[in-house]
């Protein structure tokens, strides 16, 4: 994957953090607090702005006006109420979210719900580096999917589950299938809608893949299935049974709409929890592994060089086993060599980016705790001291930052894989 489309895909990250903890805030009446992550959102978001080349300034006013209404202490949906704001006009209308105003009924305000599921992409393929056979088969049903005229017996795969480990790209897969189309893409975190709307989930569901047909060519994509489909063999309250058979329902009736090209495509880290009905659902089932090495290197880059902080030593001084580095041209090649062989999730990898950084900024200001003792603006207009990042810099950083992921766990992933996924 690029540069670029790593930083896309976390500032989306970033901004999804801050907005659900805004939302959490707020729904605990923490007033100040959620005001706070009202304007870190809307930070964020202007920064996915410019990196998308996208419009979201509109967007970017409503979370600020948010943030402005909840300092002064007033509540959100009573200030929308007295103010006759419709919901469209809450701090998210239109963004990677459900707005969290209220107003509106009905019909119109479950569509206004559904169409805040939309999120812009730009995502290319060529933003994506590796994972070849996953692109070729997400390219093929893209391809037979919007080809109109074909045989009936010739149908297209509708249906994709994505699974593997956290952070190796199943989000910026699925966005650059919709980027391919130029299709409506419905990013949906499942357990994200469970929890906000619970006891109308079902209605949610049901209107998303109505919605999705209407904006078609539309791809859907359920983030978290597990969340909403795990193993009835397991404990299962009637809600989320009830939201289960909806769900399935809605899969059943995707393909029978033949004017309408509705791709749906889910992703779980767990696809050993999901049931068998929803998994049969989902005739593609892709495995998406860890990152190799091109990956890792940029996600490397994207954390320190590619954030203002460059490395200085030889590759081989950035690991301990010399042969780790064997033809590394760069620091950063030299330590994703030694993640990929360690198993280093992209997470795994970002944390450790933060523990170099983070030992080179105490080398370089070893007084920096005291100044917490001192008024906070001198703390404000302090400049810190940077520097490179040195070899000792990363090795305490591997020392202290170890892969999420036991080994069993990645070679579950790789047995799940030969039971149940789909082999090309």
């Amino acid at each position: 994957m690029t540069h670029d489309a790593y930083r896309i895909e976390i500032l989306r990250e970033q901004y999804e953090d801050s907005f659900e903890s805004a939302q959490e805030h707020r729904r605990e009446g923490r007033k100040q607090a959620a005001a706070r992550a009202y304007v870190d959102a809307a930070e964020t978001l202007a920064k996915l702005d410019e990196a998308t080349d996208s419009d979201r300034a509109h967007q970017v006013e409503r979370l600020e006006r948010a943030a402005e209404i909840l300092e002064r202490g007033e509540d959100l949906e009573d200030h929308f109420k007295r103010n006759q704001e419709p919901a469209g006009d809450g701090p998210s209308g239109g963004v990677d979210g459900p707005p969290p105003g209220a107003g509106g009924e009905g019909d119109e305000e479950m569509r206004a719900q559904m169409e805040s599921f939309i999120a812009e992409t730009s995502t290319t393929w060529q933003d994506i580096g590796g994972l070849d056979d996953v692109q070729h088969d997400l390219k093929r049903a893209v391809a037979l999917g919007s080809v109109a005229n074909k045989p009936d017996a010739v149908s297209a795969t509708e249906r994709i589950l994505m699974f593997g480990p956290p952070g190796t790209g199943k989000t910026l897969l699925a966005s650059a299938v919709a980027g391919s189309l130029d299709a409506t893409f419905f990013k949906v975190e499942l357990g994200n809608l469970l929890s906000k709307w619970y006891g109308e989930s079902s209605k949610q569901i049901s209107a998303l893949f109505e919605t999705a047909a209407e904006l078609s060519p539309s791809v859907v994509f359920l983030d978290e299935v597990d969340s909403l489909a795990q193993s009835r063999d397991g404990d299962m309250n009637e809600t989320s049974r009830r939201v289960l058979d909806t769900l399935l329902a809605e899969l059943d009736g995707v393909d029978k709409e033949s004017d309408d090209f509705v791709l749906t495509l889910a992703a779980t880290n767990t696809p050993w929890h999901l049931d068998s009905a929803i998994r049969s659902r989902f005739p593609k089932r892709i495995h998406v592994p860890l990152p190799g090495v091109d990956a890792a290197t940029e996600i490397i880059r994207i954390h320190t060089v590619h954030g203002g902080v460059d490395f200085d030593g030889h590759p081989s001084a950035f690991v301990d086993d010399p042969q780790q580095a064997h033809g590394a041209d760069s620091p950063e090649r030299a330590i994703a060599q030694r993640c990929v062989a360690d198993g280093y999730t992209g997470r795994d990898m970002e944390a450790l980016c933060s523990a170099a950084v983070n030992n080179m900024v105490t080398r370089h200001n070893p007084n920096l705790a005291r100044l917490v003792d001192d008024s906070v603006k001198r703390l404000r207009s302090h400049t810190l001291d940077v520097g490179a990042i040195l070899p000792q810099d990363v090795t305490h950083a591997f020392a202290t930052t170890s892969p999420s992921l036991p080994e069993e766990d990645v070679a579950r992933f790789y047995d799940w894989n030969d039971e149940y996924g789909s082999q090309t």
